[in-house]
């Protein structure tokens, strides 16, 4: 197949797992001898295009943002969208003519608008989808109400600027990374009702190799989170649970790997402050050392509060050897079962947090068997080849059905 990516971001400018999963994908398809172009953001480059990694890598920076990563989100821009939209539409269609591929893929479209989608319509070029997160939810077209604000939503967003949303769009090849984002997604207004659910790998799975002794205890025993620093991610409980174990006489150490907003970093580590001897917070960590520090900890804490579309973090520690200790809110519940191959508490209940962390720090079977058992899940359920090839029949089905 002839296939072009598209995509908000591509490395080595990366948010997360997104990019990570869309670079590998590329990378093994062309292994097996698909052409696959990127087209994507101008975002790291100052704006400016290099065609020389267009011409050696096929990969193709000229997309634009509504606006940069490191400014927060706001719907109002619609003038900003608008605009943005006018340039990628144009900016796509100059390159899909131009390379002629057999299907579109698109990744992440946040902040990037649905332009290289309109594009590909106008050319008769399907695209298919691959949703890893909520941002459809933003280009969902609002409902028709009859209160004035609602009203006035849906004849601007829903009628006069019907571009910026997914009005008109074929959604109907669309993969989705759980049930519960395909869910939430059909719940908001994104027609995905039929979307294929196709989870996700361990990016460089042959990276992470399991530590030595899987469920083995350090002392201190050494606890780690890795990911970013947001506030529904909570950390902030974890960091308190840590500091109630502390005062109880426990020998524990934690780790808090990553970067966020400078608010919430700064209140991070005003309650790590004290504690600066057993918490440590390391910053954003390079995806190289990852496999490293997961090898150097022995419980991985997952303490998210609001629902994960699936996440990688976790299964990265279960490849290396580490028990996972986690909530349950979103795609990650599909893979974790408590007792068996992780500890799951409510999210935000620091108390039963701090029983799970006693429990599996106490119980050296549990520990071992949880670990164990998360290890070998990944190695059967979540490896590249399994991820790959799941998503070239998804690609193939695509094309046979315009086809056809």
């Amino acid at each position: 197949m002839r296939l072009v990516f598209a995509t908000n971001l591509y490395p080595p400018h990366i948010l997360g797992g997104y990019e990570r999963l869309c670079a590998l994908v590329r990378d093994e398809l062309v292994r097996r001898g698909h052409e696959v172009s990127v087209l994507t953001s101008d975002h790291g480059t100052g704006g400016v295009f290099t065609g020389q990694e267009a011409a050696r890598d096929r990969v193709y920076r000229s997309l634009r943002l509504t606006h940069p990563f490191d400014v927060p989100a706001d719907q109002g821009l619609r003038r900003a969208r608008w605009e943005t939209s006018h340039h990628n539409r144009h900016v796509a269609a100059e390159l899909l003519e131009r390379v002629r591929p057999d299907l579109v893929f698109a990744w992440s479209q946040l902040r990037l608008t649905l332009g290289v989608a309109r594009a590909a319509r106008d050319l008769g070029i399907p695209v298919a989808y691959t949703f890893n997160d909520e941002h459809p939810l933003g280009y969902a077209v609002p409902p028709f109400g009859g209160k004035p604000r609602q009203l006035a939503r849906w004849l601007l967003d829903g009628v006069l600027l019907r571009q910026l949303t997914w009005g008109g769009l074929d959604l109907s090849h669309a993969a989705c990374i759980s049930r519960s984002l395909r869910e939430r997604l059909v719940a908001g207004g994104v027609p995905v009702d039929d979307a294929r659910v196709i989870y996700q790998c361990v990016p460089g799975e042959a990276r992470f190799v399991p530590r030595d002794d899987p469920g083995g205890l350090h002392d201190p025993a050494r606890l780690l989170f890795v990911g970013q620093l947001l506030p529904y991610k909570g950390v902030h409980t974890l960091v308190h649970a840590v500091v109630r174990l502390l005062a109880s006489g426990r020998r524990v150490r934690l780790t808090v790997a990553g970067a966020g907003p400078a608010d919430y970093t700064a209140q991070l580590k005003a309650l790590a402050a004290p504690f600066a001897a057993h918490i440590e917070l390391t910053g954003a960590v390079p995806p190289a050392d990852l496999p490293g520090l997961y090898r150097q900890h022995d419980v991985f804490v997952f303490p998210s509060l609001g629902v994960e579309a699936f996440g990688l973090t976790f299964l990265e520690a279960m490849a290396s050897g580490l028990a996972v200790v986690a909530t349950t809110g979103g795609g990650h519940a599909e893979a974790l079962v408590d007792g068996l191959n992780a500890l799951t508490f409510p999210p935000e209940d620091m108390p039963a947090l701090i029983a799970a962390l006693a429990r599996v720090l106490d119980d050296h079977e549990l520990r071992r068997r949880v670990a164990c058992e998360g290890l070998d899940m990944v190695r059967r359920r979540f490896t590249t080849a399994r991820y790959v090839n799941e998503l070239e029949a998804f690609l193939g089905d695509t094309l046979h059905a315009h086809r056809g």
